[in-house]
C-alpha cells in the first residue's frame, strides 16, 4: 500500500483479494483436515466439521473485511456511483414508479393534507388582507370605469340635446 492514510480503490481491491485468497487457503486446509477426520469418524461427523469450517471464514469476512470495504467505498459510492445510478434510473422512476406512488398517495393527501391546508388558508390573516385589498382595487377600478362611462354618456346626451334644440355648445 502507499504512504497515504487511506487506501485507494485499487489497493483496497488488491488487499481484499489477498485476504480472500488467505481465507480460501484456510478454508481448504480446514476442509482437508475435516475430510481426513471424516474418513476416521464417519460421514456425519465430517459433514458437521465441513459446515463449521465453511461458517468460520464467512463469519470472519462478514464481521471484519466486508464492513471495512464498505466504509472505504462509501465516499466513492455516494459521490460517484449513486448519482450515476439515480441518473440512469430517473426515466424509469418518472415513467413507472412516480405515477404509481402519486396514485397511491392521492387519497391520503386528499383526506389528510388538503383539509389542513384549506383550514390554514381560511384562518390566515395575511390571506384575508390580500383578498380585501384586491377587492378594494377591483371596486375602485370598476368605479373609475363607471365614472368614465357615465361622463362619456353625459357628454353624448348633452351634445344630442344641444343639437336637438339648436343650442350653442357650453363655454
Amino acid at each position: 500500500m502507499s504512504n497515504k492514510t487511506r487506501a485507494s480503490l485499487p489497493e483496497l481491491a488488491l488487499g481484499s483479494a489477498v485476504l480472500a485468497a488467505d481465507a480460501a487457503r484456510g478454508l481448504l486446509k480446514r476442509t482437508a483436515t475435516a475430510g481426513a477426520h471424516a474418513a476416521q469418524s464417519g460421514r456425519d461427523k465430517a459433514a458437521g466439521q465441513l459446515r463449521a469450517a465453511a461458517d468460520v471464514p464467512l463469519e470472519w469476512a462478514s464481521t471484519t473485511v466486508v464492513p471495512k470495504i464498505i466504509d472505504e467505498l462509501m465516499p466513492y459510492i455516494s459521490a460517484k456511483l449513486l448519482p450515476q445510478i439515480l441518473d440512469a434510473a430517473m426515466p424509469y422512476i418518472e415513467a413507472k414508479m412516480l405515477p404509481r406512488l402519486l396514485d397511491a398517495a392521492m387519497p391520503l393527501i386528499q383526506a389528510k393534507v388538503m383539509p389542513v391546508l384549506i383550514q390554514d388558508l381560511a384562518d390566515s390573516d395575511d390571506l384575508r388582507e390580500l383578498i380585501t385589498e384586491q377587492s378594494r382595487d377591483v371596486v375602485a377600478d370598476a368605479a373609475g370605469d363607471l365614472r368614465e362611462s357615465t361622463a362619456s354618456a353625459d357628454d353624448r346626451l348633452e351634445t344630442g340635446f344641444r343639437r336637438l334644440f339648436h343650442l350653442s355648445p357650453a363655454r
